[in-house]
């Protein structure tokens, strides 16, 4: 079959894709498009985006049709987001067709799924890895082996102990550690820095960055 023609015949729910600044983690203030596909296997209580769990919504679109979209506008960076961008099954070719495009790909994700196809091209874009204390905590060790920053978001939940435990070790050492005050809150904001401080005495610096979008007032 043609490229073409697998691009066309495929079939990706989407919530919804739209122009923003990526206001999360490491790259926080690149000027990005969000490709939000719909779906999600865990129920955070905290989710910010309860429209975009359930299967069943969003949209039917294809691969050509999503780089169409993206390509309506001029940035460079596209971040794919949820729910859980690996329940999709035709991931891993959208994020090919979108790296022959010229386009650079950055994954956010809770760590639980991978697909094979991945591995070819996980060393090609930015997986950010963002652990969840409904899953236990649990990663998949290939999501461990290329994420190119741990996010976790500081909530009732997260403790220091999480945060050292020995498959999380190598994000602190590289120094690729946000945490992130759940919802913006001002008690997660405080618990965040006093992690921070924690952290810092055992040697490890860590940076804390609030949800920047949601403080300028963007999507």
């Amino acid at each position: 079959m043609l490229r073409g023609e697998v691009r066309r015949k495929t079939a990706l729910k989407v919530s919804e894709i739209y122009p923003s600044l990526q206001g999360e983690g490491l790259l926080v203030g690149t000027p990005s498009v969000f490709v939000r596909l719909q779906g999600c296997n865990l129920r955070c209580p905290w989710c910010d985006q309860p429209e975009s769990l359930h299967p069943g919504g969003g949209a039917l679109m294809s691969v050509e049709d999503v780089i169409g979209k993206v390509r309506e506008y001029p940035h460079r960076h596209v971040v794919i987001t949820g729910g859980e961008p690996f329940t999709q099954s035709f991931l891993t070719l959208l994020v090919e067709e979108l790296l022959k495009e010229g386009f650079s790909v950055q994954i956010e994700t809770n760590g639980t799924l991978w697909q094979k196809g991945m591995d070819t091209l996980a060393s090609h874009i930015h997986i950010t890895l963002s652990p969840k204390g409904v899953a236990s905590w649990f990663v998949h060790p290939k999501v461990l082996l290329y994420a190119r920053e741990l996010k976790w978001v500081v909530d009732h939940l997260l403790t220091l102990d999480i945060i050292l435990m020995p498959s999380f070790r190598r994000f602190l050492e590289e120094e690729r550690v946000v945490l992130q005050p759940e919802g913006n809150k001002e008690i997660f904001l405080q618990k965040a820095l006093s992690l921070q401080e924690e952290l810092l005495s055992l040697g490890y610096r860590v940076r804390v960055l609030p949800q920047l979008h949601k403080l300028l007032g963007l999507k």
